[in-house]
């Protein structure tokens, strides 16, 4: 008998997917928000809005990552869908952090 692609892997790859979609999504979002009226209270409303969705999409990569992992322990299953994603779990991570960095060594204050 033939080894079936693990759901849980088919599942972390898709919530890897479009993690990564929502925060581009999201950038662009806030880029156009920003340039629509740059002003000291959209400027607070961005910061709260992107600290609030950064939680979100960490708590979600997080979830995607542990179930990558858990379906490549599982046997007699295919392991391609849970090494993509925990690999594009991680790439959503890197990326959260880049665009930290840079927010952080971007600002006014530094």
């Amino acid at each position: 008998m033939q080894n079936k692609h693990s759901k849980l892997g088919i599942t972390s790859a898709a919530i890897g997917v479009i993690t990564i979609a929502g925060i581009i999504f999201f950038l662009l979002y806030i880029n156009y928000y920003l340039n629509k009226s740059f002003t000291p209270d959209t400027i607070i409303n961005a910061a709260f809005g992107s600290i609030f969705m950064a939680v979100v999409f960490i708590i979600i990569l997080f979830t995607g990552f542990l179930l990558g992992i858990i379906s490549l322990f599982q046997s007699n299953t295919k392991k391609f869908f849970g090494i993509l994603g925990v690999g594009l779990s991680v790439a959503g991570a890197i990326l959260l952090i880049a665009l930290a960095v840079m927010v952080t060594f971007a600002s006014p204050g530094m």
